[in-house]
Order: structure tokens, then C-alpha cells, then sequence
């Protein structure tokens, strides 16, 4: 039995029994102290849930945050040309190609172009291709893909048909430069 309920017990065996002038004092005495024990769970009760409804909220905030994130915001302007704005503001110590080939690296064979390379020093650093949701499965994409892999360049996608906003295009792109 915990300490509430023998308080309670207790109090409620006294309340039966105040027929003299001890037992009311008893009584009292007790229901004091059940009064500060009640006080003290209140308040812990009290702050557990200011916690919990806090951390409900940062929760709520969070995800409306990632919503935003992905939120499509159609400002008439391809993935490409959002792409190409993110470099040119945020890393303009890199020089950008479009539409390179993969023979540029070395590669022999047939290839699907890379959408966009980022140079540093006339050396590939990363390179991105835009593509559609089955463009993976296609040969030439994976050959691509192969050779920036065989000569140890960066490589990452971006789907056309996705949102892609300038703020998530800004976030992949500091991962990378």
C-alpha cells in the first residue's frame, strides 16, 4: 500500500472514530499531511505533463517544418534551373557544366549525359543527374553512374517530377560542397 493510500485509509479510520478530542487533533494532523503528499504529486503530476504537452508540441513543429520542406511551390522554374540558381548563389567558387558525357572520364560505351557536374580546379566534385522515376532501371543510366562511381566523383539525383525545393536543393547540395 502506498503512502497515499494508507494516508487516506487512515484518515478516513479517524474520521469514524472523532469522538474525542485526540482523534480530531490526529485527524487534522493527518489530512495535513495527506494535504502536502497530495500537493507534491500535483505538482509532479503538473510538470510531467508541461513536458509532455512541450514535447507534443516541438513534435507538431517538426513535422510541419519537414511539410514545409517538401512543400511543392510552383514558381514556374524547372529542378535543372533551380539547381543551377542554388550554385551560382551559394557555391560560386565552382565552375558548372551541363549535359556533360561520361566519355569525358574516361568512359567508352554508350551513356545517358550527366544533367549537371560541379568542377573544382577542372576536376569533377559532384555530379547530378535529374531524372524520372524509372530512369535508374535504364542502362545507360546505370552506366553513367558506374563510371562517376569508378573514378570516385560524388553522384546524387534529383527526381523531376518531385517538388524540389530551393531549400532542399540548398540542404543536399551542402552535404556535398
Amino acid at each position: 500500500m502506498g503512502l497515499l493510500d494508507k494516508l487516506i485509509k487512515d484518515g478516513a479510520d479517524l474520521l469514524k472514530e472523532v469522538a474525542s478530542e485526540e482523534n480530531k487533533e490526529k485527524a487534522s494532523e493527518l489530512f495535513n499531511n495527506l494535504k502536502d503528499v497530495i500537493g507534491d504529486k500535483a505538482e509532479e503530476l503538473g510538470n510531467a505533463f508541461e513536458a509532455y504537452k512541450n514535447e507534443a508540441e516541438n513534435r507538431r513543429q517538426e513535422e510541419a517544418k519537414k511539410e514545409a520542406y517538401y512543400e511543392y511551390a510552383d514558381d514556374g522554374k524547372t529542378c535543372k534551373e533551380k539547381i543551377l540558381e542554388v550554385l551560382q548563389n551559394e557555391f560560386p567558387q565552382y565552375t558548372v557544366k551541363e549535359n556533360v558525357s561520361p566519355a569525358t572520364l574516361g568512359g567508352i560505351g554508350s551513356f545517358m549525359d550527366y544533367s549537371i557536374v560541379v568542377y573544382d580546379d577542372d576536376k569533377p566534385k559532384l555530379i547530378m543527374m535529374i531524372i524520372g522515376k524509372t530512369t535508374t532501371a535504364h542502362r545507360e543510366y546505370v552506366w553513367s553512374r558506374k563510371e562517376a562511381e569508378k573514378n570516385n566523383i560524388a553522384f546524387i539525383n534529383f527526381i523531376e517530377h518531385y517538388p524540389n525545393t530551393v531549400e532542399y536543393i540548398t540542404d543536399r547540395l551542402h552535404k556535398y560542397l
